[in-house]
């Protein structure tokens, strides 16, 4: 895209503001995540500028890095896959955990916050269309393993899910994976009614994301630019 960040962010903006319009939803339900993985300190400081305040990374050691150089106040999202060995690093540096998939993460991580004196907010991420390539948890798990981690993991603050739909999917696969997600969401929240958060969206679905009832959205190059 030709034009900066400034210009990007507020066609995305107008975007969500007319995906919330049409869902009958305020856009202050809707959290905008900066996904800047590869992206350079000073990129976020651009974005950071124009009132950014979310960043999303995958990688533990550049969630670290970039936690030391970037302003305190930001709010560092950890979306990438969960490793044993990374869990201290994403304890320490971010203050939402996007990923969490499997029951041994959970209990690292509630250890290291618990010597970290903090704690996180959790989404369980769901392999809602059973990718072997992806990792998540089935969506028939999510209600007890969501409710697991409460009762035994209190470092972590649940607050709902997170999807990665495919990409490449058909429009109606598309639209058949949304309505499961919502059906799961919806599930979710009856029964744990503190989990209403719904991480789903990226460039190329944000608005159908919305109509579905995403809170989070992470966006990357389309808001940020092409990845150095």
């Amino acid at each position: 895209m030709h034009q900066g960040i400034a210009g990007r962010l507020l066609e995305i903006s107008n975007k969500v503001q007319a995906a919330c319009y049409q869902a009958q939803r305020s856009k202050e339900e809707i959290k905008l995540v900066a996904v800047s993985k590869l992206q350079s300190v000073d990129v976020i400081n651009e974005a950071y500028a124009l009132g950014i305040n979310n960043f999303g990374e995958n990688y533990a050691q550049e969630l670290a890095e970039k936690s030391l150089a970037c302003p305190k106040d930001i709010i560092w999202h950890f979306i990438g896959p969960i490793q044993s060995n990374k869990v201290s690093l994403i304890a320490k540096y971010a203050n939402w955990v996007h990923s969490i998939d499997r029951e041994k993460v959970a209990r690292k991580l509630n250890d290291a916050l618990e010597t970290e004196g903090k704690k996180i907010h959790a989404l369980v991420q769901v392999n809602i269309d059973r990718e072997e390539s992806k990792s998540g948890i089935l969506a028939e798990e999510a209600v007890d393993f969501t409710n697991e981690l409460i009762v035994h993991y209190p470092n972590l603050i649940l607050e709902g899910l997170m999807f990665m739909p495919k990409i490449t999917a058909s429009k109606k696969a598309k639209m058949d994976t949304m309505n499961k997600i919502m059906d799961l969401q919806q599930l979710l929240s009856s029964k744990i009614p503190s989990c209403s958060h719904l991480s789903l969206g990226t460039s190329s679905d944000f608005e159908e994301s919305i109509l579905s009832g995403s809170t989070i959205l992470r966006i990357g190059e389309s808001l940020l630019g092409k990845r150095s």
